[in-house]
C-alpha cells in the first residue's frame, strides 16, 4: 500500500524473507512464520484484553475495528494492519510493541530488557539511559585515534592515507579490514550472510584496531551511522571529524570510483543521495568536528585535516 500505516502486518513479515529459490524452503518457511506469529498477535491481544476487564465488544468500539474482525484476530487468523494494531493498542493504553511477538525484537534477551525498560518510571529510565551512555569499551578513551566519517565520496580513503602518511600513523579503513577478515567483497557477505554478519564483521574490524592500536587514523564506512552500538564505539574510542562534501562532489567522485553503490545507476541517483545525505546529517553531525573538502583543493584540505587532527593528539 502507499501509505505506510496501511502496511499489512503478514505481508511485512513476508516481505523480510529472502527471495525463493528452486531448491529452498523459503516459501515454506515464510508461511509457517507468518502463521506462527499470527497466532501469537491473536494471543497478545486476547490477554491484554483479558487484563484490562475489556470485552470484545468494548474493544472494538474503542479501537474502530469490528467484533468479527477483532475475533478473527485473537484467533489468529486475522491479518492487521499496523495502523490496526496501533489503534487496539491505544484502545488497551499499552505499547504496540507489546502486541508483537517478542515485542517485536529479534530475541528473548532483546525482548526482555525492552519490556522492561517499557515499564520503568521516568526517574530511574533517565538513570539508566545515563549508564548505558558510558563508554562502551575499555581500550583508554579515544587515545591518539583520529575517525573520518561521512559519505562516500567524501575523500575518507585518499584524504585518511595522506592524514596518517603526515602523522605517522597507522591508516584502516574498516570496510577493506572486513574483506581481509572475511577473505571476499562486502557485497558477498551481505548477499551471503546478511546485514547482520557485516555488522557483526565491523564490530570485531573496529575492537581489534582500538585493542592493538592506542594511534591510528580510521576510515569509517559511509553507513556506520545505521548501526548505533557500532557508531557509539567508534565515537567513544576515536577523535570523530566528519568529512563533508556538495552532493555533486560526492557523485563525481563515486562515478570516478566506477561504483554507485547504494544510490544505484537511475537517473535519480542524485535524489536518492541527498536524501542519503538528509537522513544521516544528524548522526554525522554527533562528530567532535566537521571539515569540508569542497571548499578547497586537495593539498589545501589536506593541511586542514592535519591542523584539526594534531589538536586532538597528546
Amino acid at each position: 500500500s502507499p501509505a505506510f500505516g496501511n502496511i499489512n502486518y503478514q505481508a511485512l513479515s513476508i516481505c523480510t524473507i529472502m527471495p525463493y529459490r528452486k531448491g529452498d524452503s523459503f516459501l515454506t518457511k515464510a508461511y509457517a512464520k507468518t502463521s506462527e506469529s499470527s497466532a501469537q498477535v491473536g494471543a497478545r491481544i486476547r490477554a491484554a484484553r483479558a487484563k484490562a476487564g475489556v470485552t470484545r465488544k468494548q474493544l472494538a468500539m474503542a479501537s474502530g475495528a469490528s467484533e468479527r474482525y477483532l475475533a478473527l484476530l485473537e484467533a489468529g487468523t486475522g491479518n492487521p494492519s499496523v495502523d490496526m494494531l496501533s489503534a487496539i493498542a491505544g484502545a488497551l493504553d499499552i505499547a504496540m510493541a507489546d502486541l508483537l511477538p517478542l515485542g517485536g525484537e529479534r530475541g528473548e534477551t532483546e525482548a526482555f530488557a525492552a519490556n522492561m525498560m517499557r515499564r520503568l518510571p521516568k526517574e530511574k529510565l533517565d538513570g539508566l539511559i545515563h549508564w548505558m551512555q558510558r563508554p562502551l569499551s575499555g581500550h583508554g578513551g579515544k587515545a591518539n585515534r583520529i575517525a573520518l566519517i561521512g559519505l562516500r565520496g567524501a575523500g575518507k580513503s585518499s584524504l585518511g592515507q595522506e592524514l596518517a602518511t603526515r602523522l605517522r600513523l597507522p591508516f584502516f579503513e574498516i570496510s577493506k579490514e572486513v574483506e581481509k577478515a572475511y577473505g571476499g567483497a562486502i557485497g558477498l557477505l551481505i548477499e551471503m550472510n546478511g546485514q547482520a554478519a557485516l555488522r557483526r564483521y565491523e564490530a570485531e574490524v573496529l575492537e581489534r584496531i582500538c585493542r592493538d592500536h592506542p594511534a591510528a587514523v580510521i576510515a569509517a564506512p559511509g553507513a556506520i551511522v545505521a548501526d548505533g552500538p557500532l557508531y557509539d564505539m567508534l565515537l567513544e574510542n576515536a577523535h570523530s571529524i566528519w568529512l563533508q562534501s556538495s552532493p555533486e562532489d560526492h557523485m563525481n567522485r563515486v562515478v570516478a570510483q566506477g561504483d554507485l553503490r547504494p544510490m544505484g545507476n537511475g537517473r535519480g541517483a542524485m535524489d536518492d543521495l541527498k536524501a542519503i545525505l538528509d537522513s544521516r546529517s544528524t548522526d554525522y553531525g554527533r562528530a567532535q568536528a566537521r571539515l569540508d573538502t569542497s571548499a578547497q583543493d586537495f593539498g589545501r584540505t589536506a593541511e586542514k585535516l592535519e591542523t584539526l587532527a594534531r589538536s586532538y593528539l597528546t
